[in-house]
């Protein structure tokens, strides 16, 4: 028997050493391929001047329930290759104009050197026809088109970065799968208990990500992070075919760190009580007038409604509505109020956050950028693209593994000065509510998510999708939880009736969707009352409650 441990030990032990020496070599083989392929293609087309590789290495570990079942237990592994072919020079080139597409490709995970840089070659080959044929285009467009109003150079030259994280021993990381099955399985059977939901279910996501970085300027950065989700979710639907769904939602690095199982046990449990009373609640009526936005709730409006509006590189478009363009150093929140964008920070307070990462995906070193400073705006959120008046990247150029970087938000913090208690919050939406003739105010506690428009061609209005809302009665009578409501309206205004902050910061943890696709991102935020809001109608299904009962209660 202790032979046998042993030889299982030393089989594990190998494994592990040829992972860590296939990694070693993969590195290799980026490198060694982008320096022959850039020779090989400047040989033939001396426009080209910049070329870079980026792989995203994923291994992920999956496991989803539903009312107690487990429905899967997956694990995957994938690498995706993303090659930047640039022709022309620094102040034109085939990105110009957002034209530039991006021809991403996935890659064998083997250490087998042929088979990685043939499919390197092959991509590589395809990125620079298309790169070349995009270009000619551009020069065809610049003969008939007017004078562009950003006169930026396309790109920008970047400080040469070397950083290597160590290999991964992914036997060390992988997480014990069947313990945390049941306990995802344990948490959505709470759910069950529900006869009125239609969907309980529970995933458990564990990601380990690998990403390399390598360029012709010399660069060459190998970063390691890791992930985990746990989401409950629930869903039911009002008598009038409106959708209600709640969840509860939990990010950390590691699978070990998630909340005990009585805490999320106690969340669902009250996330269960919810969904009942919901179902019960009245539909709001459109309402203008006195609100306060949670911490959460609020983070989501200001990532939404405020932090898109700083992404430099979207300015550079003709297209986009450039809201803030020109106000530098202009004031464009309330003097109590500053916000940062820090992707250094791994954790805000005791919490984890989700939008960590130590060099962008232009190989750009991550920094923390106060965007605003009391209400003044300082800066934008910039990639190596310059626009008019701000030029070099703070490493803010952020993808979705295959896409191409755009300026992206990282860790949002808003950050407060002369905070008030959440009773005197209440108490300045009750005096706002009686000054207004209104009989109530809102409290938006919980939201699940939003979305607004920055371009040219329609209003650039927002809406954030609430799904836990009071009505906060100016008479006194006990909060009223309703359904039914979107929170809407035009940035500039809204910020414009931010009156107050709150003393206690709520961290909201997500995924970040744009132009260059969903990017992991956080939102730090008090409490904020505003006087003046708007609410319209949500919109509804109308299809009936299902017309046979769920079979576990058909017995």
């Amino acid at each position: 028997m202790k032979i046998l441990r042993a030889l299982i030990c030393l089989a594990l032990l190998l494994t592990c050493l040829n992972e860590i020496r296939a990694q070693d070599q993969f590195y290799s083989f980026l490198k060694d391929e982008l320096q022959r392929e850039y020779q090989q293609l400047k040989t033939a087309d001396n426009r080209l001047y910049y070329m870079s590789y980026r792989v995203d290495d994923i291994k992920s570990y999956r496991i989803s329930s539903s009312f107690g079942v487990i429905n899967s237990i997956d694990s995957s592994r994938m690498r995706i290759f993303s090659p930047i072919i640039r022709i022309g020079d620094y102040k034109l080139d085939n990105t110009h104009g957002s034209m530039f597409g991006q021809i991403p490709a996935s890659l064998p995970v083997t250490d087998d050197e042929d088979l990685v840089k043939l499919a390197l070659w092959k991509s590589t080959d395809a990125a620079y026809k298309n790169a070349a044929q995009v270009y000619e285009k551009i020069l065809t467009d610049k003969k008939v088109r007017v004078t562009e109003e950003d006169t930026a150079a396309d790109f920008s030259p970047a400080k040469r970065v070397n950083h290597f994280d160590p290999s991964i021993n992914y036997n060390a990381l992988k997480p014990d799968l069947t313990k945390l099955a049941e306990r995802v399985a344990g948490f959505t059977a709470i759910l069950k208990q529900n006869p009125d939901l239609l969907t309980g279910n529970g995933m458990v996501e564990f990601k380990i990500t690998r990403k390399y970085f390598v360029d012709t300027d010399g660069s060459s950065i190998i970063e390691n992070s890791t992930g985990t989700w746990l989401s409950i979710t629930g869903n039911t639907k009002a008598d009038d075919g409106m959708d209600l769904p709640l969840y509860q939602m939990y990010f950390f690095y590691l699978p070990a760190d998630l909340p005990s199982v009585d805490s999320v046990t106690k969340d669902v449990k009250n996330m269960r009580a919810k969904l009942n009373a919901l179902r019960k609640s009245k539909i709001a009526d459109p309402f203008v007038g006195p609100a306060i936005l949670s911490g959460r709730a609020a983070g989501v409006f200001f990532h939404e409604i405020f932090g898109h509006r700083l992404e430099g590189k979207r300015m550079k478009s003709e297209y986009d509505g450039q809201t803030f363009k020109t106000r530098l150093g202009t004031s464009v929140l309330p003097s109590f109020l500053s916000i940062s964008m820090d992707p250094t920070i791994k954790k805000v307070g005791h919490t984890d956050v989700n939008g960590f990462y130590l060099f962008d995906d232009e190989g750009v070193q991550a920094e923390k950028i106060n965007v605003v400073e009391d209400g003044i705006l300082k800066n934008f959120l910039m990639t190596r693209t310059p626009i008019n008046g701000v030029s070099g990247s703070n490493g803010h150029a952020r993808t979705a593994p295959g896409g191409v970087p755009e300026s992206r938000q990282s860790n949002l913090v808003v950050i407060g000065k002369h905070n008030k208690a959440d009773a005197e919050l209440r108490q300045l939406l009750v005096a706002e509510a009686k000054k207004q003739g209104k009989d109530y105010g809102y409290l938006f506690q919980n939201v699940q998510g939003g979305f607004t428009t920055t371009g040219r061609t329609s209003p650039n209005a927002f809406n954030v999708l609430p799904i836990e809302v009071y009505k906060i009665f100016a008479d006194g009578r006990p909060d009223e939880l309703v359904r039914g409501v979107d929170l809407i309206g035009t940035p500039l205004s809204m910020f414009n009736r931010i009156i107050a902050s709150g003393d206690k910061p709520e961290i909201f943890n997500g995924m970040g969707g744009a132009g260059s696709g969903w990017v992991p991102v956080s939102a730090t935020s008090p409490a904020i009352f505003v006087d003046v809001i708007e609410t319209q109608k949500k919109s509804k299904s109308n299809d009936r409650l299902p017309v046979l009962p769920r079979p576990d209660l058909d017995k």
